[in-house]
């Protein structure tokens, strides 16, 4: 290769591009994968700097191009419903003059049943401040019309072949998932990450979402779980079109469960416009903590139009649902979690509620760390340990799982700064495929193991065992492993 260049988007001047792609010069060829982005373009051609504040060199520029499908069927992902016999369908198009439909079966010549959905979509009008409000090339472009069909009375553990469109514009192609586990002796496979973003700006993520894409297809995986800081889009409206093309290998296959990051929801102003309903302009914001304008003002917003989840809690701030032997709890860091909050109240009920005779596992996820031996100034993890931690302890959660920080990092079974037995085994995953955070490590007793590398989790349960396997995305070697036992 004789040199590396930048290729971006461009609808207006040299730094008004929708999005880029880099791309490697072989031979005066080169090749690469565009999404559609429902809308004409314009591809330029630069040399040399990724920024466009600096020097660049304006090599060639195409004709006007534009999709042969406007209303092509895209960004199709799956959610779990309220029941164990639901599945939200998702998808994205560029009109909603159609109801948007689902076509399913039990084999993929015979899709006889098919079931309609609703549409919505926002506006840089309904997010809170900043870029997320501004309509031009470099933040908020049109993200089209997000269509959901909830499939129902499904059977547990069967496979089901479908489709999502309709005749007047189109057909996706034919994709499948088996449904959810219901009982106790049903084996679970879950993957499990946070912090991913989208390539070309993240570096690890296309690696990384590539080797869940291929494990999924091996290992009869029921479901992802990505604990926060999503897209990274921070206010550009295109990249949540990239990141959601980018996961759709995995999403069209498999439930994809998110949780609540800083870099969706934390904003300053427009407190009326959050979707989450907590109070005042910038929600919660104690002297302590670090709570800035990390989502670039989308507050959420794209998220909750984007995604799906249970209903039991409030929406997909805080929610919880069982796979087979497993009951998955996401309550949110970014959102009040002290004693008396509204969050903790439901938070704890849902915890004491666990009938473990039926779901002997409990794992909980949240986006912030509650404990690190990396050495860094967190208050809001000690907070963490003084409110949530103690609920964790007293209804016996087995995993807490959480994200933020970008490496991997595994604790014993441990209370309050020590290994105890029938403690909770604390497990940083944000390695998901953003830069990775440097830094020196404490050498804490009850850090049993960490690394700074691009990665994935792997979790398999049954009624008695439960396996923890970590993945590096470089090799996908196994490097960590560890398992807990039920009597």
């Amino acid at each position: 290769m004789s040199r590396s260049s930048c290729t971006r988007v461009y609808i207006l001047g040299a730094c008004d591009y929708a999005d880029y792609e880099f791309v490697k010069i072989d031979q005066n060829n080169s090749t690469w994968s565009m999404i559609n982005l429902r809308r004409q373009l314009e591809f330029r051609y630069y040399s040399r700097d990724r920024n466009c504040a600096g020097n660049y060199h304006l090599l060639a520029k195409s004709p006007v191009v534009e999709p042969l499908n406007y209303n092509e069927p895209t960004q199709v992902h799956l959610a779990f419903g309220d029941r164990n016999d639901q599945m939200f369908v998702s998808y994205v198009t560029n009109s909603n003059q159609l109801l948007p439909q689902c076509q399913y079966g039990l084999d993929s010549t015979s899709l006889d049943f098919q079931m309609s959905g609703t549409t919505v979509t926002y506006q840089a009008s309904d997010m809170c401040e900043g870029k997320a409000n501004v309509t031009s090339p470099q933040a908020f472009i049109n993200p089209g019309f997000m269509h959901t069909i909830l499939l129902e009375d499904l059977r547990p553990l069967t496979i089901y072949y479908y489709r999502v469109g309709n005749n007047e514009h189109g057909w996706s192609p034919i994709y499948h998932f088996t449904n959810r586990p219901a009982t106790i002796d049903d084996e679970v496979n879950l993957i499990a990450y946070g912090d991913m973003g989208v390539s070309p700006i993240q570096s690890g993520a296309k690696a990384t979402i590539d080797r869940v894409a291929a494990r999924i297809q091996t290992n009869n995986i029921t479901a992802v779980l990505h604990i926060g800081d999503v897209s990274y889009a921070r206010g550009i409206g295109a990249l949540w079109d990239a990141f959601m093309a980018q996961i759709e290998l995995t999403t069209s296959y498999v439930a994809y469960m998110v949780g609540i990051g800083n870099h969706e929801y934390d904003h300053i102003t427009g407190g009326d416009k959050d979707p989450s309903g907590a109070p005042g302009e910038g929600g919660f914001r104690p002297v302590w903590g670090n709570y800035g304008y990390d989502s670039g003002g989308e507050c959420a917003v794209p998220m909750v139009h984007r995604f799906h989840s249970p209903s039991n809690g409030n929406g997909l701030f805080w929610y919880s649902f069982d796979i087979g032997p497993v009951h998955i709890v996401y309550y949110s860091t970014e959102h009040d979690f002290r004693r008396s909050s509204p969050q903790y109240n439901w938070l704890e009920n849902d915890l004491r509620s666990v009938n473990r005779t039926r779901t002997p596992w409990l794992i909980v996820g949240s986006h912030r760390p509650m404990y690190t031996s990396l050495v860094v100034i967190d208050l809001v993890g000690l907070m963490l340990q003084l409110y949530i931690e103690p609920l964790l302890y007293t209804y016996q959660v087995d995993l807490n799982l959480y994200a933020h920080i970008h490496s991997y990092e595994r604790t014993c079974s441990m209370y309050q700064h020590q290994c105890v037995e029938n403690g909770v085994t604390q497990v940083l995953i944000g390695m998901g495929g953003h830069d990775l955070t440097y830094g020196n490590y404490s050498g804490a007793a009850w850090s049993v193991y960490h690394d700074i590398e691009f990665g994935y989790t792997h979790i398999k349960a049954n009624r008695t065992h439960l396996t923890f396997n970590y993945y590096h995305t470089e090799d996908d070697r196994l490097v960590d492993q560890f398992q807990l036992k039920k009597s």
